[in-house]
């Protein structure tokens, strides 16, 4: 599958206004999701996924052949998103169970090269509603990096998706400051405790279309001229720029959660 997306940054005192903006464009109400996402690096040297009968069950062991055979050739960071409701997941000291909580595994490529356009476009591959994920990455060599709380907004209107999202910095562990190694929170601290990862507190505006035949270059084509053709629409009302694609290569770093920043 090929992502492709336009970007945004809303400050926090416009994002009201625009997102009554594109709620009126799309006929809907924004859909508030919070997500904890954990970062987890591949081994120096890339290879295979092994042991991929622990995945026969699942119905998208396609999408595991696929993501092998790209770890295969370069070494990634990856990672596991899981839903997180404030009411239940945050402040109460509750740990997580991992391992029986379903969560979607994401990885993404480094974007192609697209000139001075303001799209970008990607191989994707998102496999959802798997648990285990982290014994199962752990035995292939992937291992726990860092993590960050993601609230999103999101809209769709016909095929297009249209998401707000910010970011919050998860506290390290007490076990990984003491030389443990880093490791997942134990517990996450109340909602109104989080610190957000770019102090301004802005909000991150994507414009997504996924092409899932992309051996086929004429879809892939369509899709960008409609969101060119979104970009003229939004014209004055958001500031759709070029990101240097060196801030998607996810085969050095987990992504910066604010696109053009460190």
């Amino acid at each position: 599958m090929r992502e492709l997306f336009l970007t945004a940054s809303v400050r926090d005192s416009d994002f009201g206004m625009a997102r009554a903006v594109l709620e009126g464009l799309s006929w809907m109400r924004a859909r508030r999701t919070t997500h904890r996402i954990l970062f987890l690096h591949g081994q120096p040297q890339p290879r295979q996924l092994k042991n991929l009968p622990l995945f026969q069950q699942s119905r998208y062991l396609p999408f595991w052949k696929e993501l092998s055979s790209h770890l295969a050739r370069s070494s990634y960071v990856v990672q596991t998103a899981y839903e997180a409701v404030p009411e239940r997941d945050f402040g109460t000291g509750a740990a997580m169970e991992f391992n029986l909580l379903p969560a979607t595994l994401r990885w993404t490529d480094l974007p192609d090269p697209l000139r001075d356009l303001p799209v970008t476009s990607r191989k994707k591959i998102e496999i959802p509603d798997q648990t285990s994920l982290l014994p199962a990455m752990a035995e292939n060599g992937f291992r726990y990096q860092s993590e960050v709380i993601q609230e999103s907004y999101s809209l769709v209107r016909d095929n297009v998706e249209f998401v707000f999202s910010r970011y919050y910095h998860v506290p390290t562990d007490a076990g990984a400051a003491a030389g443990a190694g880093p490791r997942p929170a134990a517990s996450l601290p109340a909602w109104a405790d989080l610190r957000p990862v770019d102090p301004a507190q802005k909000w991150v505006l994507n414009v997504k279309l996924n092409v899932f035949d992309d051996t086929q270059p004429d879809k892939v084509k369509k899709a960008l001229e409609e969101l060119l053709a979104i970009r003229a629409e939004l014209a004055g009302v958001f500031d759709f720029r070029p990101i240097d694609r060196r801030v998607f290569d996810t085969r050095i770093a987990p992504p910066p959660a604010i696109p053009g920043r460190g």
